[in-house]
């Protein structure tokens, strides 16, 4: 019932967004104005980008409050942690659905996803599952022995993170 929760939540949040009710812009997204470009912002495409910028919004804020937990930069609090991480877990588990082809930065103006990731889709695709499997884990700890059992992994989960942005997302 939980995870159910879990992705309705998820759901309407990433709905919200993509109707433009939210900012449905990363803050690292070059704007589509500066791009220049007019984007068909009715395509398949085009909703896949919105769809994976309000998600890559969710797994933020939802990742802020573990890492910085996990740091030491903010109190501990044990409901939040477990909350944040069991949500985080279901949010990874959605990423790749919102990369379809013809979606990339030379596609559409405001994606910031390399065209490298479907050139190296294999690897991409490697590197999501890596973070679903470390959202996963954090959230598997957390459930079962608490933030002190989860702290560990939480730390390592920037990692996960940089592991795709770093050779797939236009900076």
């Amino acid at each position: 019932m939980r995870n159910m929760n879990t992705l309705l939540t998820l759901g309407a949040t990433a709905l919200f967004l993509l109707t433009g009710a939210g900012c449905s812009q990363a803050p690292d997204e070059p704007a589509a104005a500066a791009a220049g470009a007019a984007a068909d912002d009715e395509s398949p495409e085009f909703a896949a980008m919105e769809y994976r910028q309000g998600l890559m919004h969710v797994m933020a804020f939802k990742a802020e409050p573990v890492r910085n937990m996990a740091d030491g930069s903010i109190p501990v609090d044990e409901a939040l942690f477990a909350e944040s991480a069991a949500d985080l877990a279901a949010a990874a588990g959605m990423i790749t659905e919102g990369f379809v082809a013809g979606s990339s930065a030379e596609d559409l103006p405001g994606s910031s996803g390399l065209p490298d990731i479907w050139a190296n889709w294999d690897d991409f695709m490697s590197k999501a599952a890596a973070l679903e499997n470390a959202a996963t884990e954090i959230s598997m700890l957390a459930a079962q022995g608490g933030f002190a059992a989860a702290q560990d992994a939480a730390n390592e989960l920037g990692a996960n993170c940089g592991g795709c942005h770093r050779p797939y997302r236009q900076r």
